[in-house]
């Protein structure tokens, strides 16, 4: 699929762009990355679209500061709700 984005020149040059094709590879890159991070795609296929071998997405990963399964507020909070659920139904001890 072919997508067309119109982005002002200067915002181009503050993105570091030296050419279409350069800031064409950033837009992908910025596209895979927030896909892996919102969980639409898996490391794999984030990797393969990218073109990158598993140490290079591990790589890119360390690069952007992304930890890859990292525990989020989300997953404590589905924690919590079941730790409350398991005690309630008296699968767990109370708490002290």
């Amino acid at each position: 699929m072919t997508i067309t984005l119109e982005i002002p020149e200067a915002l181009a040059s503050q993105l570091g762009a030296g050419s279409p094709q350069e800031l064409s590879r950033q837009a992908l890159e910025a596209l895979v990355l927030e896909a892996y991070r919102t969980d639409r795609i898996g490391g794999r296929q984030a990797a393969e679209v990218l073109g990158f071998s598993r140490m290079r997405w591990e790589q890119f990963l360390e690069d952007h500061h992304v930890l890859e399964n990292a525990y989020t507020v989300e997953d404590l909070e589905r924690d919590v709700a079941t730790l409350r659920r398991l005690r309630t139904e008296g699968g767990l001890p109370p708490t002290a």
